[in-house]
């Protein structure tokens, strides 16, 4: 794993355990991960992870295969199944080593966070589970990159829920006063004006966010936002996004969702963009957006790829079937 620091370099099992829920910002239960190291990777810092029950048959496994081997290259990866159940994670890993054989798998283990064992445990004659040693040192090292965890999964999709059907008296007047300025704009100069408050750098307050949400609940703007966002400026639409979804009822949702998702995505925050895709999931509207971003996610595209590709949500959600 880099960035623009040193290289943060993992050599142990109990190492990459240590470091699994920074990476995915929250504590991974009943899932399997695989930590693909820089060198020699197609995709700097891939990272992928999926429900144990996901892949649980050899057929399900050969599908999340084929979608993760060209971009894990020649990285040297760990495999890391997290589960209560030994029995289960160590077949699922037996199921991946199997599946990605070609790949260049530095190890392959199961633990259930109080102890480990490896798929390669067996030719070691290790007769016992080894017992998981935290990493401070890694764990100090993920959160000098900024990288933080909540303590599941379920935390995380709460924090980009919002209210339900109904939103509170302040939220609904704000999103009253922002229809009423709104009005009389046309969906160019609405667009250019979401953009411009994010380039500013100027403080967003609840009323910006919630004018933002009921801007993109137009097609058209929405489209916009999504085709025009920028690396450079994902982490910013993430944290308007995420206080919008906080805030605003379930029917104006899927269109900043799906923003919200991109910008995770984007800013390399891959739990929040699969939880937004997963979220979208069932919902109308939103432009074609939602599926868009789960064309995105179940397709393990690395974020810079952005730089290069077409942004039109329509056609990454429907690509021409010669393609």
């Amino acid at each position: 794993m880099t960035d623009n620091r040193d290289p943060l370099t993992v050599r142990t099992v109990d190492e990459a355990i240590t470091l699994a829920p920074y990476l995915l910002g929250f504590a991974p239960s009943e899932s399997l991960l695989l930590i693909v190291a820089d060198d020699g990777a197609a995709c700097q810092g891939f990272v992928a992870r999926v429900d144990l029950g996901d892949v649980a048959s050899a057929a399900a496994m050969d599908s999340f295969a084929y979608r993760v081997i060209s971009l894990a290259g020649q990285g040297r990866t760990v495999m890391l199944a997290f589960s209560k159940d030994q029995d289960r994670g160590m077949a699922v890993l037996h199921l991946a080593t199997r599946a990605m054989k070609g790949m260049n798998i530095g190890d392959a283990a199961w633990t259930d966070g109080q102890s480990w064992r490896s798929v390669f445990c067996d030719e070691q004659n290790c007769k016992e589970n080894h017992p998981y040693i935290p990493a401070p040192k890694i764990a100090a090292e993920a959160v000098y990159r900024g990288l933080t965890v909540v303590p599941s999964r379920t935390q995380l999709v709460d924090q980009l829920s919002g209210p339900g059907r109904t939103c509170d008296p302040d939220t609904r007047r704000l999103i009253t006063n922002a229809r009423r300025r709104l009005s009389r704009r046309s969906d160019d100069v609405v667009a250019a004006r979401c953009r411009a408050l994010v380039k500013s750098g100027s403080p967003i307050d609840s009323a910006v966010v919630v004018e933002m949400a009921v801007a993109a609940q137009r097609p058209e703007v929405a489209r916009t936002l999504w085709m025009t966002m920028e690396r450079e400026h994902a982490a910013e639409w993430l944290t308007i996004w995420a206080q919008a979804l906080a805030m605003i009822p379930d029917r104006m949702a899927p269109a900043p969702l799906a923003l919200c998702g991109l910008a995770g995505w984007l800013s390399g925050d891959g739990a929040v963009a699969s939880i937004c895709a997963c979220r979208c999931e069932g919902m109308a509207g939103g432009a074609d957006l939602p599926e868009a971003l789960a064309a995105i996610v179940g397709a393990f595209v690395p974020p810079k790829l952005w730089d290069v590709m077409d942004h039109d949500p329509t056609l990454i959600a429907h690509p021409p079937l010669d393609e």
